[in-house]
């Protein structure tokens, strides 16, 4: 099957490697160190994303946000026009919900085919072919795409309709700050109480306080001293909002993750939005006094 993928960053890249095994990949971003480390491989490098959108029955997209998307396709690049009728869009992207609805609404006016399909499980979950792909389209559609999103992961997850994927990417991720930031919480507490930062993880890992942040954040980048995961304040400020925003559109109220948010953006200020979420640790450590680094 003739597939291109647009958009090679940080996860972009490691997504569009997996399908040259099983596919024959055009790739294009706007970056040209990013094409570059595509150079030799088995994949086509294009000139422009329309050149790209020509070439192929089904294209991937890893954008910032659902605008860069809606640029993408309306936008100087005009890859919507470029797109053969009864084409597929699947969008990888951590994007908005509804964003994504208004833009399936109007490729399908051409018979081109959007749904969604973001990732959670980070770079290197996206290497390792284990990273969660959440898809939401019609069962018509995801049986489509499910060849392509097979070749990039054992875990491809079909959550419902189209922009159901990035409702639940978004909501995880703002369960994600929620946890990271009591992980953080509770372990300085416990290292104030004179309990080893080490000690204080590896035994909540083990009991009913266990989550991502004490199986993989704290031993990984917190503990370990490097204090890099690869995602940045900015991204969660970014994807959290989007959550917060279904719910005030919904009507939910949500306490716990809105004084969550207000954490993280008083990090974000302390830091800088660019700096990686591994540095929330930074602040629980200057406001409790304990250090839970090495």
């Amino acid at each position: 099957m003739h597939v291109g993928f647009i958009g090679l960053g940080n996860m972009g890249a490691p997504l569009a490697r997996r399908l040259c095994t099983d596919h024959t990949l055009w790739v294009f971003d706007q970056s040209q160190t990013a094409v570059d480390a595509f150079t030799g491989a088995d994949a086509q490098v294009v000139k422009s994303a329309a050149e790209l959108a020509e070439s192929v029955d089904i294209v991937l997209t890893c954008l910032p946000t659902s605008e860069d998307l809606r640029s993408l396709l309306f936008g100087d690049q005009q890859v919507a026009s470029a797109l053969k009728a009864g084409a597929m869009l699947i969008d990888m992207t951590t994007g908005d919900p509804g964003i994504t609805r208004d833009l399936a609404s109007k490729l399908v006016m051409d018979g081109i085919e959007l749904i969604d399909a973001p990732v959670s499980g980070g770079p290197k979950g996206a290497t390792a072919g284990t990273i969660a792909i959440i898809v939401g389209g019609s069962d018509a559609q995801f049986a489509r795409a499910l060849p392509v999103l097979g070749s990039i992961s054992c875990n491809v997850l079909h959550a419902g309709d189209v922009g159901a994927g990035h409702a639940v990417k978004a909501g995880n991720n703002l369960l994600n700050l929620v946890c990271r930031l009591a992980s953080f919480e509770v372990v300085s507490l416990l290292v104030k109480a004179g309990v080893t930062p080490e000690n204080a993880v590896a035994i909540i890992q083990k009991s009913s306080g266990r989550n991502y942040a004490t199986e993989i954040t704290l031993p990984d980048n917190i503990l370990s001293g490097t204090l890099h995961q690869g995602f940045t304040m900015g991204l969660m400020h970014k994807d959290s909002s989007v959550a917060l925003q279904m719910a005030n559109d919904l009507d939910v109220p949500l306490p716990i993750s809105t004084t969550a948010f207000a954490n993280l953006k008083k990090a974000m200020n302390e830091h800088g939005q660019e700096s990686d979420m591994s540095a929330v640790a930074l602040t629980y450590e200057n406001d409790s006094g304990a250090r839970i680094r090495p």
